[in-house]
């Protein structure tokens, strides 16, 4: 069994595209999608819309729930004022953006995928399976993590939301992070996502960068009256 998992696109159509592209050129058997569809990027409807007519799982993030329930806030842990407002003006924008067909299919999506694959137990969340804009990071306790694989039953926890990737083994299983495919924050522009392959009991776990024209993104994010901020993250993966 071999799946691929991307997360935190953005409204990054480019890299979702350029990602779809290299899994296609795989042998693998699914791809899961672990949410957070749109904001801070130029193209909302369009990420929507591919990963629909692709009949993608897809659950439900943070921001897609903002949008398409309309909230004031995509719960998001910023660290100062100016990210607050960087902030407000991308769900701003974006709730204008989003056509109110795409709002329903996002305030429509599941908030988790399980499924059984050779024998392990799997789960895909966007935060963690307590919260959806609850931060998984590297560094969190294992005991945060083996409590969360026994509340729920789940031989592999998979999320995003931090936009880092990483990979762990614990006593009770394993917490696979996807990064983030629209917004990287691993330290280059490619777009990230996960591969999964289970052969005979044993879980492989690789991270695969894919290269796209981000520069494109950022201007276009420019061009549409998003925060520059926004292109530069685009531009740097930082």
């Amino acid at each position: 069994m071999k799946i691929a998992v991307i997360s935190d696109i953005h409204s990054n159509l480019l890299a979702l595209e350029a990602v779809l592209r290299d899994i296609e050129a795989r042998e693998i058997d699914q791809i899961y999608c672990a949410g957070d569809l749109v904001g801070y990027g130029p193209r909302p409807n369009e990420v929507i819309e591919l990963l629909h007519q692709r009949e993608i799982p897809t659950l439900m993030g943070n921001y897609d729930d903002a949008i398409g329930n309309m909230r004031f806030i995509c719960g998001c842990d910023y660290k100062n004022e100016e990210a607050i407002k960087l902030g407000e003006q991308s769900i701003l924008w974006t709730k204008e953006q989003t056509t109110e067909a795409n709002k329903k299919w996002l305030r429509e999506l599941p908030q988790r995928i399980e499924f059984t694959a050779a024998g392990i137990r799997f789960l895909i969340v966007h935060g963690s399976p307590r919260q959806l804009n609850e931060y998984l990071f590297e560094n969190t306790p294992l005991e945060h993590f083996n409590k969360l694989l026994i509340e729920n039953n789940c031989d592999v926890l998979i999320c995003g939301h931090t936009h880092l990737p990483y990979y762990k083994s614990t006593a009770h299983g394993h917490i696979i992070n996807v990064g983030s495919a629209g917004k990287p924050k691993h330290g280059n522009p490619n777009a990230l996502y996960a591969l999964v392959d289970v052969t005979d009991g044993i879980l492989n776990v690789n991270f695969t960068e894919t290269p796209y024209n981000y520069e494109e993104t950022a201007k276009e994010i420019e061009e549409f009256g998003l925060p520059q901020e926004f292109a530069q993250i685009v531009r740097t993966g930082q």
